[in-house]
């Protein structure tokens, strides 16, 4: 057997086996990580753009905002406001929203929730907010605004 032969044996032998071989290990890799877990820092604005805001409500500071993203996209966006200021931002951004003290979660636990549903969804790309709320005190509100969209 020639030697140009032996070398194209070896290779079509080969790269299937290399190819089968990189693609179980892919599909091993992709089942041992959890890509929802791999949470990033995103600009603020970002956070906010997905639900066609301009930015954070007046008065907010304290701000960290981070995103969830695979097959679908989650915002967390943890701020701190005066209740009033809060107030007046859920009312014009969000009319008729109610919060309830029943089923809330989050970290830390809150003390007012609220799931809003957005119809039509947003051109950003949200389709609902969960929001938590924790009063710090009398006058300001630690605020859980977690857009998503799906």
């Amino acid at each position: 057997m020639s030697r140009v032969r032996k070398w194209a044996l070896v290779a079509v032998v080969a790269l299937p086996v290399a190819f089968l071989g990189w693609g179980a290990w892919s599909f091993a890799a992709a089942l041992r990580s959890d890509p929802m877990a791999q949470e990033q820092s995103v600009p603020c604005e970002d956070a906010m753009h997905f639900v066609d805001r301009d930015g954070l409500p007046e008065g907010a500071h304290d701000a960290k905002c981070t995103a969830l993203s695979w097959l679908d996209t989650q915002y967390m966006v943890r701020f701190t406001i005066a209740r009033p200021k809060l107030d007046a931002w859920l009312k014009e951004s969000y009319p008729g929203t109610r919060f309830t003290a029943q089923e809330c979660g989050g970290e830390p636990a809150t003390d007012v929730c609220a799931h809003i549903e957005l119809n039509p969804p947003a051109e950003g790309g949200a389709v609902a907010i969960d929001i938590g709320v924790r009063y710090a005190d009398a006058s300001t509100a630690v605020v859980e605004f977690s857009p998503f969209d799906v």
